[in-house]
């Protein structure tokens, strides 16, 4: 049995290490979109069109896992996986997993 005092630090420890994960995300999330908005027009456009078709390749043409578009589409190392979570790339993905028919996509592209 461990005692509550034990427990009672460990939680807070865990609070805080979660409070500073917070913390971090917020700063990655800041610092991407000041990159995005001192981008110019055109070097937005082309952010825009390798990372979508990077996602139609993996993603609807290949249906490859989460995993293997982050991987093996994109080259990202594993530290890429948060990262995907906490951009929305996940729920993105389940989306298009979840709604296509296998076959039925458009290949013309």
């Amino acid at each position: 049995m461990i005692p509550e005092e034990k427990k009672r630090k460990a939680l807070d420890e865990l609070t805080k290490f979660g409070e500073l994960q917070q913390a971090a995300e917020n700063v990655y999330d800041n610092d991407c979109d000041t990159w995005w908005e001192n981008l110019t027009y055109d070097e937005q456009l082309k952010a825009f069109y390798s990372v979508t078709k990077r996602i139609y390749q993996g993603d609807v043409k290949e249906h490859g896992s989460y995993r293997y578009v982050l991987y093996d589409v994109f080259g990202f190392a594993p530290d890429a996986y948060g990262v995907g979570m906490k951009s929305g790339y996940m729920a993105i993905h389940n989306a298009i997993f979840d709604g296509i028919e296998f076959g039925e996509e458009d290949t013309s592209i």
